[in-house]
């Protein structure tokens, strides 16, 4: 039973639905001592977790029954922020025929939705350097990942997604839409107005990536679509090229290490320290050679919060750590950060970034909660990307000219490779196989 379970969660094409989109049927194959749900909405201004435990608790709850059931978990928790009030409320009046969770209220601070944080705040222990919660006993799943559970074991592909839209537009709205829809129809949909100087951001304000809304398109991973203005302290900060970054720091870092005392890593006890790799930029110590000094850099989990909110002069760790981390790669250098007797600082507990100030820093506490609205645009044309997943990109199965209906495979998991099928979200004819993408198009 359990294997048949596995192979339809696997044949639905479902990924964590956040996140690096980890393919759920690997992460669900394991025995563990605590299934964790993240409900915490790790970045300001997104609202989809919120949304579904309100509105879809009982699909939600059936997909965690299947993943409790899955792994053998002895323990269930329910982990989200103890503001959504109206959630808990669902949650707690939830008749569950037996079936038994406990619920873990966070409070309001970044990142509280970064597993790691999360495994250490719920159970107490703390995931390896490099690691995974999986190392401790521990799984973590999200929310959305888990109604697409419950569809898969019901013999539904995961073919629609569920986005924020927020920032600079006119009806910030969150929406189920098919995976593949173009982010200027999402656009469009919110009112957003072009050409007048702002910039498209994939996720969140802290870790969301800058898009093309031209040529973008959502993907299984995707929970936001987030539009700032161009002299918002998030898009400078994203417009400046690692070169810069790496003089800035050697020009005017103060040495203050409130970038180490702040770091979400640093505070599980991790080696990693911004404040030491800032030093020494500033004494003219980073260059090829001395790169093996900064391996360091691969315990970064790239939150942001060095970059957008701890340094007092704008200076960005996260961007030379990734600088660091790409330039290590090239030489075939890989983390070589696994220690294991990791304590927690004593000091974590009184240095949780409250998201309110946080959003204050990042200039966007102007922007509302969001309410789930039923989208009415069509969709015409989707992009899937070959790559939505962590591991090997998908193998299409598909030409150019076939038809196909919504639900039909697309793209295949590689042979004897980590990764996720993807099947069409609309009806209709593929219209282009790429290298990296294939578009279906309603004709």
């Amino acid at each position: 039973m359990a294997n048949h379970e596995i192979d339809l969660i696997k044949d639905a094409g479902v990924v964590g639905a956040g996140g690096a989109g980890f393919p759920t049927h690997v992460k669900l194959d394991a025995k563990i001592d605590s299934l964790i749900v993240n409900a915490a909405e790790c970045e300001p201004l997104i609202d989809v977790d919120k949304i579904l435990l309100e509105k879809e608790f009982d699909r939600v709850a059936q997909g965690l029954k299947a993943a409790a059931r899955l792994t053998g978990a002895k323990t269930v928790i329910i982990a989200l922020k103890a503001k959504y009030k109206k959630a808990i409320k669902v949650i707690e009046n939830f008749k569950g025929d037996g079936f038994s969770f406990q619920v873990y209220k966070l409070g309001n601070f970044y990142p509280a939705g970064d597993e790691q944080v999360l495994v250490q705040e719920v159970t107490g222990k703390i995931v390896p350097e490099g690691g995974i919660p999986l190392m401790v006993g521990c799984v973590v799943i999200n929310v959305e990942t888990l109604l697409n559970i419950a569809g898969a074991l019901e013999g539904r592909k995961v073919v629609q997604k569920f986005v924020t839209i927020n920032g600079e537009v006119q009806n910030p709205v969150t929406v189920k839409v098919p995976v593949g829809t173009p982010v200027k129809v999402l656009l469009d949909y919110a009112g957003f107005v072009p050409g007048q100087g702002h910039v498209v951001y994939d996720g969140g304000p802290m870790m969301g990536k800058p898009i093309d809304p031209d040529t973008y398109a959502v993907k299984k991973t995707t929970k936001s679509m987030m539009v700032l203005p161009q002299d918002n302290i998030v898009s400078i900060q994203r417009n400046r090229a690692d070169g810069g970054q790496v003089k800035r720091a050697q020009a005017i870092c103060l040495s203050c290490r409130m970038c180490t005392d702040l770091c979400p890593r640093y505070l599980l006890g991790h080696d990693l320290f911004p404040d030491d790799m800032m030093k020494r930029l500033y004494k003219g110590q980073l260059d090829q050679e001395d790169l093996e000094k900064f391996d360091y850099a691969y315990l970064c989990c790239d939150c942001g919060l060095c970059e957008l909110y701890s340094c007092v002069v704008d200076l960005s760790a996260r961007a030379i750590f990734n600088y660091v981390k790409a330039e290590l790669a090239k030489k075939g250098i890989k983390n070589p950060h696994t220690r294991k007797d990791l304590h927690a600082n004593p000091f974590k507990q009184f240095r949780k970034v409250p998201v309110d100030r946080l959003k204050q820093r990042l200039e966007v506490d102007q922007y509302p909660d969001t309410a789930l609205e039923a989208f009415r645009e069509p969709v015409n044309q989707v992009k899937l990307y070959l790559t939505q997943h962590v591991g090997a990109p998908s193998v299409p199965v598909v030409r150019k000219g076939d038809r196909v209906s919504e639900g039909d495979l697309v793209a295949d998991i590689a042979p004897q490779k980590l990764g996720s099928k993807i099947h069409s979200s609309i009806e209709g004819k593929v219209l282009e196989v790429g290298q990296d993408y294939v578009t279906i198009g309603k004709v």
